[in-house]
């Protein structure tokens, strides 16, 4: 059974979900630590998907099958017998000269500090009864010396499993293939797999991947959930430049071309037209996608490597004519606005419905995350007074 569960543990690493099988094995394993799912047209858990605390987790060991060692440790009767060999590790330590070494090893163990002061009088360096399973997922056996950083990593992150598996995550529900519904979509807990990233489940998960096409502007982008959001951000700026109090401005550094840009600056202006330039439009993705509670799959990115993986979707957006590009008054940078094709179909019957209705709380949190980090960062720039042309 332990290595059908390694299975299903490796595949909701590779793919973002996985089915929810008879017995309590997973149930145990993933309360807590994975949402439930279910279809639409079901009313019973179908399948776990994975979530942001596994992925954190997943960042802080070395590979997929340490953080399955971890989420199996969180079970007693596994957990026992690497505590046995710790608790010994542990002995050994305290037996050299000076107190570093174990004062490191304590430290690096983290909360998993109080189990193996539990297990100290079952301390032993013997093979476990777990060594096919170690050799599966780490190469070696436990009670090897080498084992020993595996093990100590092992058991502090399921010492951070074990405190989530008390807690339940919400349900997820299937996505919205077209697009239409951005509040089943954009909802907590939801990741976005990463730019042009196609292995996950998308059942799930929002589709990283576009590609070009025929389609009706509007269609394109509701199809295509990167390329909704960053729709929503002009859209967002395009209401927001119409109450004529502060705004959101997405500004081309000099020295970069319109459709290939490695970066997009992100400037906020306040109601009396300072603007303060606040950082990168990935910068300003990732801070959206926080507020909303949803993450990026199969792990995190930086802003600057965001930036990168989505120039070639902001030169398709210049194309389908859902962004436009306007060049800067005399020694002034460019900018990037909506496309008044585009701003028009948003209030139309599937645009209002998308970006208006549905779509409230993106592009909601877009204004206040803009306005939050303008807070943030007036204090620590010089606003700088300009006109800015808008049409």
């Amino acid at each position: 059974m332990t290595i059908s569960l390694i299975k299903s543990l490796s595949q909701l690493f590779s793919t973002g979900a996985i089915p929810q099988v008879a017995g309590a094995d997973l149930t145990s394993l993933l309360t807590g630590l994975a949402h439930p799912a279910k279809t639409d047209h079901s009313n019973n858990q179908t399948h776990w998907v994975i979530s942001q605390r596994l992925l954190q987790i997943r960042q802080q060991l070395t590979s997929d099958q340490e953080t399955i060692a971890a989420i199996l440790a969180t079970q007693p009767e596994i957990r026992q017998h690497w505590l046995a060999i710790l608790a010994a590790r542990v002995k050994e330590a305290g037996q050299l000269s000076g107190s570093d070494s174990l004062v490191q090893f304590i430290t690096r163990l983290n909360g998993a500090a109080q189990w193996v002061e539990s297990a100290w009088d079952e301390a032993s360096l013997n093979a476990t009864p777990l060594s096919e399973l170690e050799r599966t997922l780490w190469g070696i056996t436990a009670e090897q010396a080498q084992a020993t950083p595996v093990l100590t990593r092992i058991m502090a992150a399921a010492s951070q499993l074990v405190a989530w598996q008390t807690n339940s995550l919400p349900e997820i529900h299937t996505t919205d293939i077209t697009g239409n519904r951005p509040d089943i979509n954009w909802c907590k807990g939801r990741l976005l797999t990463m730019p042009q990233q196609s292995e996950s489940n998308t059942a799930y998960l929002l589709n990283g991947t576009w590609q070009e096409s025929e389609q009706e502007s509007m269609h394109w982008v509701l199809s295509i959930p990167w390329a909704y959001l960053l729709a929503a951000i002009v859209y967002a700026q395009d209401s927001w430049a119409a109450e004529s109090h502060g705004g959101l401005l997405l500004e081309l550094p000099a020295g970069q071309q319109a459709f290939h840009p490695s970066e997009i600056q992100v400037l906020v202006a306040a109601n009396d037209g300072s603007e303060v330039l606040c950082g990168s439009l990935g910068e300003f993705i990732l801070k959206i996608l926080s507020s909303l509670d949803m993450g990026l799959f199969p792990h995190p990115l930086s802003a600057s490597q965001l930036n990168n993986q989505l120039t070639p979707l902001i030169s398709l957006l210049l194309q389908h004519k859902v962004w436009r590009y306007q060049h800067g008054l005399s020694g002034e940078q460019g900018f990037y606005q909506i496309h008044p094709q585009f701003a028009d179909e948003c209030y139309r019957i599937v645009g209002s419905r998308s970006f208006g209705r549905y779509g409230q709380i993106v592009w909601q949190t877009i204004r206040i995350q803009a306005e939050q980090w303008y807070q943030e960062k007036q204090n620590r720039t010089e606003p700088i007074h300009r006109e800015k042309m808008y049409a």
